[in-house]
């Protein structure tokens, strides 16, 4: 098998990385580390860490965009990209369920 390169990462990527990874951070430590969509405890297969899902993408401002985050377990992340066979949430309900979520915890929503 051949090796191939990483893709470089950009120089305007680099520069959001440190709010991005300050803005995760933040929100697993609101979160307690459980699903902000079912409550659930992460397991092994995401190393006991709950993981970033990027409802619209991440692209642009997107990245930092809090309301297009939701924090999911590695099942349930895979579940929503459709690497696993099972029933989806749907894009509309996550932002719904984000929206509220993001509200209580003091975040407001770029109009």
């Amino acid at each position: 098998m051949k090796r191939t390169r990483l893709n470089k990462i950009s120089k305007k990527r680099q520069a959001q990385l440190p709010a991005y990874n300050k803005l995760i951070k933040k929100l697993v430590i609101l979160c307690g580390n459980k699903s902000e969509l079912s409550g659930q405890n992460p397991d092994w297969q995401g190393y006991y860490k709950i993981e970033p899902h990027h409802i619209g993408g991440r692209n642009g401002k997107r990245l930092l965009d809090p309301f297009g985050v939701i924090l999911l377990t590695r099942t349930e992340h895979d579940l929503e990209e459709g690497k696993i066979r099972g029933e989806k949430v749907g894009k509309e309900k996550l932002l719904a369920i984000v929206k509220e979520i993001r509200t209580k915890q003091g975040f407001q929503p770029d109009v």
